[in-house]
C-alpha cells in the first residue's frame, strides 16, 4: 500500500529532490561570493546562517529520497522521518540561540528558526502517521518538505543580499579622503 501511494507522489517528490539538491549546489555559489566576508570573527554567524540552510535542503533531499525507495515500508518509512525530525528540532534548538544573537529583525527568527521546527514537528507526524498506515503522512511530509525548501530560498536569497551589500573585509569601509 505505501509503495503504491508514493508512486502517486513521485514526480512531486522528485521534483522537491531536485530542487533542494540545486539550492544546495547554489549554497556553494553563496559561499564563494562570500570569500572575505566569511572570517574568524563571523564564524558563529555563518554557521548559524549558511550551515542550517544547507541542512534544511538536505533534509528535503533525504526525505524525497527516502519516498522513492524500492523497498520502503510503513515501519521504516516512520522511523526514519521520527528520527529526522528529532534530530532537526535539536539542531535547531541548539542553532537558535546563535540566530537570536546574531538576527538583524524577527524575520531571521521565524526563517531560521521558527518554520524549520513547525516542519521537523511534521515530520514526526509523518513518523506518527506512519506507524499507524495513515495515508495522510505523505500529505504532510510533501507539506513539511515544501516548507523547509521555501526556508531554503528565502534563505539562500537573504544570504546572497547580505553578502553583496557586505564589504569583503573589514577595512573596505573607510573611505579615503581622495575618494568621493
Amino acid at each position: 500500500m505505501l509503495l503504491s501511494l508514493l508512486h502517486a507522489w513521485r514526480d512531486f517528490f522528485i521534483a522537491i529532490a531536485a530542487a533542494g539538491a540545486s539550492l544546495i549546489g547554489a549554497m556553494f555559489v553563496v559561499v564563494s561570493i562570500a570569500t572575505g566576508i566569511i572570517t574568524r570573527e563571523r564564524s558563529a554567524a555563518s554557521h548559524a546562517y549558511l550551515t542550517s540552510t544547507v541542512v534544511h535542503l538536505g533534509a528535503v533531499l533525504l526525505a524525497s529520497l527516502l519516498t522513492v525507495a524500492p523497498s520502503v515500508t510503513w515501519p521504516s518509512f516512520a522511523a526514519v522521518l521520527t528520527g529526522g525530525g528529532i534530530v532537526g528540532i535539536v539542531y535547531v534548538a541548539l542553532l537558535s540561540r546563535t540566530v537570536a544573537k546574531f538576527s538583524v529583525d524577527w524575520t531571521d527568527t521565524l526563517w531560521y528558526a521558527a518554520l524549520p521546527i513547525v516542519a521537523y514537528l511534521s515530520f514526526i507526524g509523518v513518523g506518527v502517521l506512519g506507524f499507524v498506515a495513515n495515508f495522510h503522512a505523505v500529505e504532510l511530509l510533501a507539506a513539511a518538505s515544501v516548507l523547509l525548501l521555501i526556508c531554503g530560498v528565502r534563505n539562500a536569497w537573504d544570504m546572497i543580499i547580505i553578502f553583496a551589500m557586505r564589504p569583503k573585509h573589514p577595512d573596505d569601509n573607510r573611505t579615503k579622503s581622495t575618494d568621493r
